[in-house]
Formats: C-alpha cells, structure tokens, sequence
C-alpha cells in the first residue's frame, strides 16, 4: 500500500513553480502507478496550469483504466496540450477505454469538436483490429459531414453492439 502522506507531498510539489520538482514529483507518482491515480484523478479539477499538465501526464503514462472516465471528460478541455496527453492516456488503457469514450460520445457532449477529434484519435489508434472493426461506424460519423447528429446515434449503437 502507498503511503499517502509521501502521495499527497508529491501531489503538492506538482504546483511548485521549479520545473523540476514539478517533474521529479511527477515521476514519483507515475513509479507508484495505480496507486496514485485515485489521488491525481482527485486533483483534476482543482488543479491548473503546469500542475494540471503534470497530472495528466502522469496518468497517461500510467494508463490505469481507473482513470479513463476522467480523462475522457478532459478531452474537451480548452488546452490542446491537456487533451493530447488525455487521449494518449486512453490509447494506452485500449479496450477499457473505449466504453467511457463511447458514453461520452452519445451524450450532448459529443457537439465539442474537441471531443470529437480527440475521440476520433483515441479510436483510430487502438491496436486491436477486431475492436476498430466494431467501431467503425463510429470513426465514420465521426468522419462525416454532419457528426454533431451522426456521432451520438453512432456511438450508442456501438456500446449495444460491444455491450459496453
């Protein structure tokens, strides 16, 4: 089990204004992996700027699928850099990430064109032929000339079809 007075001092280094602190913290949680994703996860809407950067590298890097709901909500985030590190993190999760990717998309939340490009990333990325096979529809409203009204329609018949 970590410790979590060791977490939360590298939590808070994360917003020191020395860069390298801030990456030297981050490298920390990154080695303790799972376990610090709950607690970067935690921070996510607290957390701005450099410290936000941080974090969401962290958790990109450690790909737990635990985190997948949260980066997924990040990846209409106004920073191109957060939501770039978001969907690498959900390539990295793979299958577990396509269920939140997915939910995201069948909701209003699928008019952000962000969301829509990240999402089309994260989908066309994912190394498991049969599972893009199955997406496909998805990629290709995603791809249309009309996506804010294709996507939703789109992504909810792939999570009835995945039965994610």
């Amino acid at each position: 089990m970590a410790d979590t007075t060791f977490i939360n001092q590298q939590l808070e280094l994360l917003k020191d204004p020395d860069g390298l602190k801030r990456q030297s913290a981050r490298l920390e949680l990154e080695d303790l992996g799972s376990a610090s994703v709950p607690y970067l996860v935690a921070k996510l809407d607290e957390y701005q700027g450099e410290a936000l950067w941080e974090s969401v590298k962290a958790l990109s890097r450690i790909g737990d699928a635990a985190s997948a709901p949260a980066l997924v909500k990040l990846l209409s985030h106004e920073v191109s850099d957060i939501r770039w590190l978001a969907s690498l993190g959900l390539i990295k999760i793979g299958r577990a990430a396509v269920g939140p990717v997915l939910r995201a998309l069948s909701l209003s939340d699928a008019r952000s064109p962000f969301l829509r490009e990240e999402a089309h990333h994260v989908l066309t990325s994912l190394r498991d032929k049969a599972l893009k096979d199955d997406l496909s529809g998805v990629i290709s409203a995603l791809e249309s000339n009309s996506p804010r009204s294709a996507v939703p329609v789109a992504a909810e018949e792939a999570l009835l079809k995945l039965k994610l």
